[in-house]
């Protein structure tokens, strides 16, 4: 049996890790909502509604998985549903990145890796402990 303040300097530390990276993941989704704000504004967008559609769901994801990051760091259970969900859409995003027209193995990689790392630590043995206590308290 393992020593128990291991474990919660485990479970903090990839608690910790996995809120950075979904930090990292919402502030790149916010950058490319207000990229695609500039552009609706330098008269770039051929179609506004859908420029405007876009940006509005970009800064509303953005402001979810930053959310989500907050609340993973504080441990809150309800978080690691919503990170899990975030991980997989990433990941189905990434799939798409490496065929058809305009594919780029760069993004696919560069959203596969953050989506693995936040699903290993989301299914780490720490997180699932914490979590199986949480739902027995």
């Amino acid at each position: 049996m393992q020593n128990p303040s291991a474990d919660s300097t485990r479970l903090a530390l990839f608690r910790n890790m996995a809120a950075v990276t979904l930090a990292i993941e919402s502030l790149a989704v916010l950058a490319f909502g207000l990229w695609m704000l500039l552009d609706l504004f330098v008269g770039q967008a051929k179609s506004v509604p859908a420029a405007i559609t876009l940006i509005v769901l970009y800064l509303a994801a953005g402001s979810w998985v930053a959310y989500l990051a907050v609340n993973i760091r504080k441990g809150a259970r309800w978080a690691r549903s919503g990170a899990i969900f975030w991980q997989t859409c990433q990941l189905f995003l990434a799939s798409q990145s490496f065929t058809g027209r305009g594919a780029s193995p760069v993004i696919g990689v560069a959203l596969i890796v953050p989506s693995v790392v936040v699903l290993a630590l989301m299914f780490s043995k720490p997180v699932l402990a914490d979590s199986k206590r949480q739902l027995e308290e």
